[in-house]
């Protein structure tokens, strides 16, 4: 009988979801599709988006990278933009690494330079995909997360010793993500989690932070002091563990935590082509 009405809640939930953000015949999010914006200068700007959202949330920093000369990939990553049972099944590590490597890998094929900048998780996959590939001239680490309070591992701890993996749940503080309004309703993030998701983002979170110190590209760290989720403690902390000497910490004010799609994403537009074509010219 638990077992039934446990089905029951999760069928209910997924498809209250559906209804809310409609998807395709692959069960992608209409709307949260890759984004592919080719270009013709040999150049390419890698961007990746964040736990629980979707490409759309780099949809004002990719065509301006775009117009500035870059050809611009910013992938799906699995598991993200998807129905939730595909969500549950995809959201692991080791799919998202990969999905990352191939993706850089298109790039490098086609384009004489890569760069790379990565949103909230987005920016620990990109700390991990520059270790890999030290040849990255240049890093963008738009509020990066790269580690997990003490009280939520506590409870995700909690939540696993029940036996409630899988349970769907509405994350919380989601609304102040994005303090734009307009942007805020046009986010395609199911603010849907599990137990499961979390300790796949809490396991890439502290293997970047273990990275940084390996870090030798130049790195632009772009943060909000109003940020939701990481205190500018933790980001002070987490800059000064970057490993290389050309490293910039700046700091952002009137938005959240999804600063490239927020109030002030033209200024994180500007300085993410400002540092990718500095570094550009350095090589």
């Amino acid at each position: 009988m638990g077992g039934g009405r446990a089905d029951s809640a999760r069928e209910q939930f997924e498809r209250e979801h559906e209804a809310r953000l409609p998807t395709n015949a692959r069960g992608v999010v209409i709307g949260a599709e890759t984004i592919r914006l080719p270009h013709t200068t040999g150049r390419a700007a890698l961007l990746l988006h964040g736990f629980n959202d979707t490409p759309q949330s780099m949809s004002s920093l990719a065509p301006a990278l775009h117009a500035a000369g870059w050809s611009v990939l910013v992938p799906r990553l699995p598991g993200h933009g998807v129905r939730l049972d595909i969500m549950v099944r995809e959201s692991r590590p080791s799919l998202w690494i990969a999905a990352v490597e191939e993706a850089y890998a298109a790039l490098r094929a086609t384009h004489d330079t890569v760069v790379v900048a990565g949103l909230s998780m987005g920016g620990a996959l990109a700390v991990l995909l520059q270790r890999a590939h030290p040849e990255i001239p240049a890093l963008v680490l738009l509020a990066p997360y790269l580690g997990m309070s003490l009280k939520l591992r506590a409870q995700l701890a909690l939540v696993r010793i029940l036996g409630r993996d899988t349970t769907y749940r509405y994350g919380r503080g989601g609304e102040r993500s994005i303090h734009d309004p307009v942007a805020r309703r046009q986010a395609l993030g199911p603010g849907v989690i599990t137990v499961s998701t979390m300790r796949a983002l809490r396991e890439i979170a502290f293997a970047a932070q273990a990275a940084l110190p390996a870090l030798r590209a130049p790195v632009l760290y772009l943060q909000s002091r109003e940020d939701n989720r990481i205190s500018v403690a933790q980001a002070e902390r987490y800059f000064a563990a970057i490993g290389g000497d050309q490293k910039v910490l700046r700091w952002l004010t009137g938005c959240g935590h999804i600063i490239s799609n927020d109030y002030g994403r033209e200024e994180v537009a500007q300085q993410t082509i400002d540092w990718f074509n500095e570094h550009l010219r350095a090589r």
